[in-house]
């Protein structure tokens, strides 16, 4: 199970040490690049503070794990926190609980919510109401105001090595999952479920080793925007296998991510520069800048196909 997991790690022991000594830390901050894995801690922390021994069976943790815990409430309503969230939450915490003994309340992906709404819980935070918990989440906390992660005490979530997220895949490319979803769990068994990831690695692959002429540049914006869905996917698994084709370059016994594609990897460090290769893994970064201003789509992929061809052109 993944929750075992995450009850077995260290900073999850301490927590449960922590509340069972009497700590007085009502307002964590739960950190990591995968939100599925903050907001499965979140529960997590919910059920041990609501049931000690995190036992399963009272109706405490039943209700918990089934998201119907009177005393447990989940923010934002929508897709992210606005002051009218944040006006609820204060309002909760003045209401006693009507189950347990301690409400809680359960703020995910904090980093989305507006200033206003961050701004509107800081009192809360810094001075809660007696028995009342906050647990925030985040996959950027870069992103949240500083005076509201001053208030907070930080819980940030390992990565997960491979051979704990092994059991848990049930797809045909286990190991390339793991390998692209790099120690994020929900990342990875997303990747484990998609059936298109063998056919999507190759175009990575493709894309580097057979666009080689801007006659190949429409073919090529057709193949790309076909798999708009699995574009940014693409561009990861570009990245990776430049990264591992740039540690080939430089040392012949580096280990590398994608250890399935060994043999293709080996031919693109044998016949690419390592300026070459450097200059391709920075086009990413301006891609990723162009997703992020909403550009259209075909006009970021004739870009993405042109820039490659110049790139290569350059490195001749």
């Amino acid at each position: 199970m993944i929750e075992d997991i995450f009850k077995n790690m260290s900073f999850f022991k301490n927590f449960l040490s922590s509340i069972n000594d009497g700590g007085r830390i009502f307002s964590y901050l739960i950190v990591s690049k995968d939100a599925y894995s903050a907001n499965t801690v979140a529960k997590l922390m919910a059920q041990a503070l609501l049931c000690h021994n995190m036992c399963g069976t009272c109706e405490n943790c039943k209700k918990v794990l089934v998201n119907s815990h009177p005393d447990v409430k989940l923010f934002p309503e929508k897709d992210r926190l606005v002051v009218e969230d944040s006006k609820k939450i204060v309002d909760e915490s003045y209401a006693k609980p009507i189950m347990a003994d301690k409400k809680v309340i359960i703020i995910k992906n904090i980093e989305d919510a507006t200033e206003e709404a961050q701004n509107k819980l800081l009192k809360s935070l810094e001075e809660p109401n007696q028995n009342v918990y906050y647990l925030l989440t985040s996959s950027f906390e870069e992103k949240i105001l500083p005076t509201i992660k001053s208030r907070c005490f930080k819980v940030e979530i390992p990565f997960i090595n491979s051979a704990e997220i092994l059991p848990l895949l049930k797809g045909q490319n286990k190991e390339l999952a793991i390998a692209i979803g790099n120690g994020f769990l929900a990342k990875t068994i997303e990747l484990d479920k998609n059936e298109q990831l063998v056919d999507i690695t190759h175009l990575a692959v493709s894309l580097i080793t057979e666009l080689n002429s801007s006659k190949q540049a429409v073919v090529w914006s057709k193949r790309l925007l076909e798999q708009k869905q699995n574009f940014q996917l693409i561009l990861e698994i570009f990245g990776l296998i430049l990264e591992d084709a740039l540690s080939l370059k430089i040392n012949k016994q580096a280990n590398i991510h994608l250890n399935s594609l060994f043999k293709e990897i080996q031919f693109i460090a044998r016949d690419f520069s390592i300026k070459c290769l450097t200059g391709l893994a920075g086009l990413i970064i301006d891609v990723m800048k162009e997703l992020t201003y909403n550009v259209n789509l075909s006009l970021v992929v004739d870009n993405f196909i042109m820039n490659i061809l110049e790139v290569k052109y350059l490195c001749k």
